[in-house]
């Protein structure tokens, strides 16, 4: 099988997968991509972990689009996101 398996929770996700795994968290991921990265994640405990945690903080960071965050920290957020997002094209 080609899927990695991690045994424990505790640790960091597999370093191949950090990419794919935030791309499926915020929704860019598309297709095979996409399936590829939730399939391990159901398998690998430490990338099913690291998925969650992606996925509630986006729905956090979705929830509070209502509230008014100081423009610091969104700055820091969009360079985040855009790192991630061209990382994430870099890879595919």
């Amino acid at each position: 099988m080609f899927f990695h398996k991690n045994t424990d929770a505790d640790g960091p996700p597999c370093k191949f997968m950090e990419t794919f795994l935030n791309e499926a968290a915020s929704g860019n991921a598309k297709g095979l991509w996409r399936w590829y990265a939730f399939a391990h994640a159901a398998r690998c405990l430490r990338c099913a972990k690291f998925l969650r945690g992606l996925q509630e903080t986006i729905a956090r960071l979705n929830q509070s689009h209502d509230q008014d965050l100081p423009s610091d920290v969104m700055e820091r957020l969009s360079q985040k996101m855009s790192h991630a997002s061209e990382a994430a094209a870099e890879s595919m």
